[in-house]
């Protein structure tokens, strides 16, 4: 076994019955109980309680990163390419192909305590006879998910990878949201500009940097400018209506908007939906408890040149007999973009209705 099996909390086991791993994953597991021992010595709370949470360093790693430590051998014989395949296949709705996580390959023996506070990490493993798939969190940074993979045998690999790594990649993915909602959370704009409350919003993490370009009953649009792009939200309310085609309202909709304020630089020339390649749509439930729409896609220029991606989220806050949507568009034509939209998607998603949440 290599030095980097995990701590076990597993996930789901179809089988775990090598006698040397279960031994050597309990002496890890009692090596991060004396670790969290040594940490709560002398961290003395308030009336001297002491903390039940083990002192750990922040993990590390941006977005969609994803450290995968694998026997180089092992990477080599099949591997990397079914995680490359599966794990690194390209997003939809970009205008370029951009994986879904950005995969780094370890070797065991080249983890050191920097890979190892990596935010999401993924241990390939041959261990005979024996099949799991391990799960643990907050291991040795927090927040973190690290998860291990373990076949019997080089040969049995490929099949294990691919019924487990689209399953893993939806939890990591998620794990990321989880993590960029809190890092948005720590830079967002408190209070809210007041345009925003005026229309109805009460809660939505939106970045310092976005200001109001314009207002209008029912309309707010925000600009953040970069170095390197440009990036709108625009949020608006009409009147809940019992329209048969809610997904094809989102699209009508968003297009009527760019039309009347989103011009191009050649004369006559406006933003819109690109059709040709549609854009995806999946209903959904807020936390709160609200029916919700999701969009993703590309807009274009009609009649000028430019465009780039969007996603768009539209709840239907029924009690107040309003249809709410937070549509973000991302132009930057030099740049990969995915991790910017990743950052636009939470907080379009992030948008709440009416009173605020309780905390």
């Amino acid at each position: 076994m290599s030095a980097w099996t995990l701590s076990p909390k597993p996930a789901c086991f179809t089988a775990l019955v090598a006698k040397a791993a279960v031994v050597g994953m309990l002496a890890l597991v009692a090596g991060c109980a004396a670790e969290e021992s040594e940490g709560n010595k002398g961290a003395e709370g308030k009336g001297g309680q002491t903390s039940q949470r083990r002192s750990l360093p922040p993990s590390n790693g941006t977005h969609n990163d994803l450290t995968v430590i694998c026997p180089e051998g092992l990477w080599n014989e099949g591997a990397g390419l079914a995680v490359a395949e599966i794990l690194g296949a390209p997003v939809e709705g970009l205008p370029q192909a951009e994986p879904r996580f950005g995969i780094i390959h370890a070797v065991p023996q080249k983890i050191n305590s920097l890979l190892r506070r990596g935010k999401s990490l993924l241990s390939i493993e041959i261990i005979p006879d024996s099949t799991a798939v391990l799960e643990v969190r907050d291991a040795y940074a927090r927040p973190q998910l690290a998860v291990q993979v373990i076949a019997p045998s080089v040969e049995a690999l490929p099949g294990l990878l691919a019924k487990v790594l689209p399953k893993l990649g939806d939890q990591f993915a998620a794990h990321d949201a989880q993590v960029l909602r809190q890092k948005l959370k720590e830079r967002s704009q408190t209070p809210l500009p007041k345009e925003l409350r005026g229309i109805g919003v009460s809660e939505m993490l939106l970045p310092e940097g976005f200001l109001v370009t314009l207002s209008r009953p029912g309309l707010v649009v925000l600009r953040m400018q970069t170095k390197k792009s440009q990036q709108y939200l625009i949020v608006s309310r009409k009147a809940a209506d019992d329209s048969p085609t809610p997904e094809a309202d989102v699209i009508v909709d968003r297009d009527a908007l760019l039309r009347s304020y989103f011009e191009g630089t050649a004369a006559n020339s406006h933003l819109a939906t690109e059709l040709l390649v549609p854009p995806t749509q999946a209903f959904y439930t807020t936390a709160d408890g609200q029916r919700a729409i999701r969009t993703a896609g590309l807009f274009k220029t009609v009649g000028g040149f430019g465009g780039g991606p969007f996603v768009s989220h539209r709840i239907f806050a029924d009690e107040a007999g309003a249809v709410v949507t937070a549509d973000a568009l991302l132009f930057a034509p030099s740049i990969k973009k995915y991790r910017l939209l990743m950052e636009l998607d939470e907080i379009a998603a992030s948008l709440r209705w009416g009173a605020s949440s309780p905390k």
